[in-house]
């Protein structure tokens, strides 16, 4: 794997003056974005994670245990040699989360239907929660389950193997697939690809890498399912993912690559990745970006919402269209760190969004630290290119805040991810939400979308206890109401009552 660019270690010293004192943070809830492992091209016939690619995600497991977990077994130490042996500059346990054995209330796990990122989930959860002989979560049984009645004490197979519950998210079938991949099935967005590369896309990548691929074609893509008249800027990303699978499994074709010319496939795949999905002057481009936004600014919300209690740390399995468009929507790509976010992601790579405050000494009748007010709660994004040692974790301003200002309040960030978010999406986006107390909701009341010329509402009434919430909606045809009932009143309004949650959409 390739170092990161002299540019991150710039940065990275100019954020070692603002980096806060671990042992002045608590952590709260962290939304992780992570990239599958090395695999088979996608040219092939069933793209599928290699060995290699199981061990960079395990890799990448075991060093998000170490920032959040602690360490890795009961028996460690928590020494800088461990630390930093995982490219970790600090440790930031995530408050009340079970150290060794997974407790599925506590964990969101959510991956695409593809073969590699299924694997590469369960590869990861090695490494986050690996073997173990300790007794079972509380959530599983805890040590009544593990034990019969005669006193036998039981273990899972391989050694304690633990089973994570990773949620699947088909493309066809689950609406909520598009917080992971919100582009592959978006009419507009494809309806844009039909006119790709057209205006937006420099006329010197289409010129000059015809003639680099055709140079390339009898040495290294002659036996590839592309033929010489597709080597073009068009099939850039396929050519390199082509390329880059041989070059480091092929011992036939590996020694055939000049020097220079794996990187330049990379530059050419990164160039037409960014026009396809980070090309802020159609927005429509940067949809993967804005549900990756709303999604995690719904999950951090979920968070504040129970106190604490649930999504403390979210998993979430995807491919690289998400970070190169929310590294444009966030200005990542314009910033001091522009070279390295503007390249693709390495195999394993990994997206932070952490939720954390200064310890807060304040305890609650049951003695535990209280949780803040939102008021007081900041939000970091953190950054981590492959899973390679090399490949540190590094702190990183979003939205052209600057290397002196790496955190924001949460209230900002709500705000500033709501900006480049799905507007009115179900998860949060665009909704008239409000924070009582110690991160109470007191109140939700849903928002209006425009979908197909129609207006519909959606959330409409989730969590409202009152009675009498009224919404207006043109038509109820194309409404329907769960656990709940409309009412028409004189004015043609329709008004929800009842006491229980109730959600309206579109069908």
């Amino acid at each position: 794997m390739a170092p990161l660019s002299s540019s991150t270690v710039l940065v990275a010293a100019l954020l070692a003056t603002t980096t806060l004192a671990q042992s002045n943070v608590r952590v709260w809830s962290s939304v992780a974005w992570i990239l599958y492992g090395d695999r088979t091209p996608l040219l092939s016939d069933n793209p599928t994670l290699t060995p290699l690619g199981a061990q960079q995600l395990k890799a990448q497991g075991a060093a998000l245990r170490t920032r959040y977990l602690w360490k890795s077994s009961p028996d460690d130490d928590d020494d800088d040699d461990d630390i930093d042996s995982n490219g970790l500059d600090d440790i930031a346990p995530i408050h009340g989360i079970e150290q060794y054995t997974i407790n599925n209330r506590q964990l969101r796990a959510m991956s695409t239907t593809d073969t590699y990122n299924i694997a590469s989930a369960m590869a990861f959860f090695q490494g986050l929660y690996p073997p173990t002989t300790i007794k079972p979560s509380n959530s599983t049984g805890g040590a009544i389950a593990a034990t019969l009645a005669n006193g036998t004490t039981m273990t899972y197979p391989l050694d304690g193997y633990q089973y994570p519950q990773i949620q699947t998210l088909s493309r066809l079938f689950n609406p909520d697939s598009v917080y992971l991949d919100g582009s592959s099935h978006c009419p507009s967005f494809l309806q844009s690809m039909a006119s790709f590369p057209s205006e937006e896309t420099p006329s010197s990548n289409l010129s000059t890498s015809s003639s680099f691929y055709a140079s390339l074609y009898s040495r290294i893509f002659n036996s590839s399912s592309l033929p010489l008249d597709q080597l073009d800027f068009l099939q850039a990303y396929n050519i390199y993912d082509y390329a880059a699978y041989h070059h480091l499994h092929n011992p036939l074709l590996s020694p055939l690559f000049a020097e220079g010319e794996l990187p330049r496939l990379r530059s050419l795949a990164s160039s037409e990745i960014r026009s396809r999905h980070g090309n802020l002057s159609l927005p429509i481009r940067t949809i993967a970006g804005r549900t990756l936004a709303s999604y995690t600014k719904s999950l951090l919300v979920d968070n504040i919402r129970s106190a604490g209690s649930t999504s403390k740390l979210n998993l979430l399995f995807s491919s690289f269209e998400p970070f190169v468009a929310f590294f444009a929507l966030s200005r990542l790509d314009a910033g001091a760190s522009r070279e390295l976010f503007r390249e693709l992601p390495y195999p394993g790579a990994v997206m932070l969004f952490e939720l954390f405050s200064t310890v807060n000494t304040t305890k609650g009748r049951d003695g535990e630290e209280e949780y803040p007010e939102v008021k007081d709660l900041k939000v970091r994004f953190l950054y981590r290119n492959s899973s390679a040692s090399e490949a540190r974790l590094r702190v990183y301003s979003l939205f052209e805040t600057g290397v002196n200002y790496p955190t924001l309040e949460f209230l900002d960030f709500e705000r500033k991810m709501g900006g480049v978010g799905v507007k009115g999406d179900r998860k949060g986006g665009d909704q008239d939400v409000e924070y009582g107390g110690r991160g109470q909701k007191k109140e939700r009341v849903g928002s209006w979308e425009l979908r197909n010329g129609k207006k519909v509402v959606e959330g409409v009434g989730e969590g409202v206890e009152e009675t009498g919430a009224r919404v207006e909606v043109p038509d109820q045809s194309h409404l329907r109401a769960v656990g709940g009932r409309w009412e028409e009143d004189d004015d043609d309004r329709l008004s929800l009552y009842g006491r229980e949650p109730v959600k309206a959409r579109e069908f």
